[in-house]
């Protein structure tokens, strides 16, 4: 079936094409009953807006790309879910990419997008490496960065204290009376990952605990890697109480581990997650974990890239809004 056009609408409702293009775009000019007409008569012959057209005149798409590590991990789709409901409120439409955590995927969606003439980017970084992201910078595209954030460029972003959040966990499971606490760390060189150690470190060092390189393991953000980790740490026999999770992802994988080794949680190995995926607290045993704003992230991230778009944002340094993250007591620890 043929496209409809202006002519098509104008031909059927007795008017000129002008008159419905002013009517479809809410110009003031066109009275209420003409209007009415123009827009039942375009609903109920299918007609869509020519876009593409409407983007070379405007030099805007009306499209944000997005670029995130897993969006199989429930944390990720929550940011999404409020990426795209911000954007909705102000007239966007998003293309969502997935980049598996890995830096070439990412750097093949970054082009991609860029291709399509999306008119900014939200991204959670991989952070391995960081070429993708100055070429980006270079075109000077609007860009925030989510959940993560970058120490040696400038980009705007929108993220937790993750120092403080690695801290309160850590802290949390040493008021139970724990000396011996291992992390399952997130890849180091992600940001999170790296901060929510500092924070396991200073909590600590609060209290007097000596750091052991040894308690400190994973690197991964694989659920089924924590998953296998765990299964081989407990075999090991490493002397520890309870386990730090860099995420709500991982915790999953290693709750699965100790549960099949007969052990349990939390009088045998107390566990505290990060980040309160929505099922954290519908699991047989209720996780103990970190508060993250998942949906706020996506919203606020929105936000702030949309205003650098529309030309609204004031700022002429790099925009950082850092949420507080609050430790939630459940029965895992």
């Amino acid at each position: 079936m043929s496209h409809v056009t202006l002519r098509d609408i104008a031909k059927k409702a007795d008017v000129s094409a002008t008159t419905v293009s002013r009517a479809l775009n809410n110009k003031p000019d066109v009275s209420s009953k003409t209007k009415d007409k123009i827009l039942r008569i375009a609903k109920n012959l299918g007609y869509t807006s020519n876009l593409l057209a409407k983007s070379l005149r405007s030099r805007k798409s009306k499209t944000i790309g997005v670029v995130l590590t897993d969006i199989s991990n429930p944390f990720f789709a929550a940011i999404a879910k409020g990426i795209e409901s911000a954007a909705h409120k102000r007239g966007y439409s998003i293309i969502l990419c997935n980049t598996d955590e890995k830096y070439e995927k990412e750097e093949e969606a970054l082009q991609v997008l860029v291709e399509k003439r999306v008119d900014g980017l939200l991204i959670t970084p991989v952070q391995k490496e960081y070429q993708d992201i100055l070429r980006i910078k270079e075109r000077r595209i609007p860009l925030v960065s989510i959940a993560r954030h970058f120490d040696t460029i400038e980009t705007d972003s929108v993220v937790s204290d993750d120092v403080l959040g690695g801290f309160l966990a850590t802290e949390y499971l040493i008021k139970k009376g724990h000396k011996r606490i291992l992390y399952i760390s997130g890849p180091l060189h992600v940001s999170s990952a790296s901060e929510r150690l500092k924070g396991y470190k200073r909590a600590l060092k609060k209290y007097k605990i000596p750091f052991k390189e040894k308690l400190v393991r994973g690197y991964t953000a694989k659920m089924g890697k924590a998953y296998t980790l765990t299964r081989r740490i407990l075999k090991e026999k490493l002397d520890f109480t309870a386990i730090f999770t860099f995420s709500d992802f991982l915790a999953l994988g290693v709750m699965k581990a100790i549960r099949e080794e007969k052990l349990k949680i939390p009088d045998d190995v107390a566990i505290v997650g990060y980040d309160d995926i929505e099922f954290a607290s519908a699991l047989e045993i209720p996780l103990t974990t970190v508060h993250m704003p998942k949906y706020r992230l996506g919203t606020e991230g929105t936000n702030m890239l949309i205003d650098e778009i529309e030309g609204r944002s004031t700022h002429r340094k790099p925009q950082k809004l850092v949420f507080k993250p609050e430790l939630i007591a459940r029965k895992s620890a």
